[in-house]
């Protein structure tokens, strides 16, 4: 994004259609996913064998992704180009380090992941031992169970698309750091509020996750846009621009905070004393109400909070803009003594 275009704006619409046809791309597998086992396990004649099912079902979303990849490749054009060609990977770094915005968005991803990924990764436990409910509907036709937490996903996905969706107009009108800011305030909110549900509340779940999700939903696109407008920031602070650096760093930040979220819920399992496949104690079915509720609602408060600090509001990003293309312009068409 920091080099397909110079326009905040246009990095938010780009990243906005990024992210729906992602969350569009998360339902197509997990609508395909067991039809497709199902298919590939019945080859070969006998009986079926979901070990050949799932491996070939892996296969051909692997090559979608590979086709869709080279697609991505080949039609992305890069216009920005450096002020100054000279790079060295310690400058780079060096630069990376100065940059305060970056650091600030930094926390608010993580932070981010982490309200994420302790309210995935416990949701299953929570309909199982907390709501103790399985089967939400039966497709007989098509031979098909759906479960209450598919259901609760799939919603989450289809919410976060039409937060994804509302980021563009809505951060145009107050500016991306309000946008985030009021996200994380709302899904702190509506996560506190799942705390307080009964075990016999479960459409006021679903009803909630399409709240939180929805909210989350505005912070997907907003926040790699602002990982570009970072990279502006420090080619205006710095004269050297290293866009690469600062989105392979952040990318890199995300997957580690995807794996220790992931991580930090098995912990918070184990310190509540779960055991699988029995009735939970009163104990541990609380820690798994506070994992999908109150930590969850901790980690987008958090969030939202590091925006509070985040130094790059529109005004100071059009004037870095403006002082931007005149450098580019300079450097083009140095001009004649």
């Amino acid at each position: 994004l920091g080099v397909m275009t110079a326009d905040g704006k246009e990095r938010t619409t780009l990243a906005t259609f990024r992210f729906i046809f992602a969350f569009a791309g998360s339902l197509v597998v997990l609508a395909a996913a067991e039809p497709l086992v199902g298919y590939f396990s019945r080859w070969g004649g006998g009986g079926p064998n979901l070990q050949r099912g799932w491996q070939w079902a892996a296969a051909v979303f692997a090559i979608l992704a590979a086709i869709l990849f080279w697609f991505t490749f080949a039609w992305t054009r890069e216009r920005i180009k450096p002020v100054s060609e000279a790079t060295s990977l310690k400058d780079d770094l060096r630069d990376l380090l100065k940059n305060r915005p970056w650091f600030v968005l930094l926390g608010a991803g993580i932070a981010t992941i982490f309200f994420n990924s302790i309210r995935d990764g416990a949701a299953i436990y929570y309909f199982k031992y907390y709501l103790r409910t399985q089967d939400a509907f039966s497709l007989p036709t098509l031979k098909l169970t759906i479960g209450w937490s598919s259901l609760y996903f799939v919603l989450g996905q289809a919410a976060n698309i039409l937060g994804v969706i509302l980021a563009k107009p809505i951060s145009d009108r107050i500016g991306k750091k309000n946008t985030f800011f009021a996200a994380m305030l709302s899904a702190s909110v509506f996560s506190f509020l799942v705390y307080g549900l009964s075990p016999d509340s479960v459409l006021l779940v679903l009803v909630l996750q399409c709240c939180i999700s929805a909210s989350a939903g505005f912070v997907f696109p907003l926040l790699w846009s602002m990982y570009a407008d970072t990279a502006d920031y420090s080619e205006w602070k710095t004269g050297r621009r290293a866009t690469g650096l600062v989105f392979s760093a952040s990318s890199m930040s995300q997957k580690f905070g995807w794996t220790l979220g992931g991580a930090f819920a098995g912990w918070l399992l184990a310190f509540y004393g779960f055991q699988a496949n029995v009735v939970q104690n009163d104990s541990t079915q609380t820690g798994i109400r506070m994992m999908v509720s109150l930590y969850p609602a901790i980690g987008a408060l958090v969030s939202g909070l590091f925006m509070l600090v985040y130094p790059l509001k529109e005004a100071f990003l059009k004037e870095i803009e403006t002082d931007l293309a005149a450098r580019r312009a300079t450097q083009v068409n140095p001009p004649t003594t």
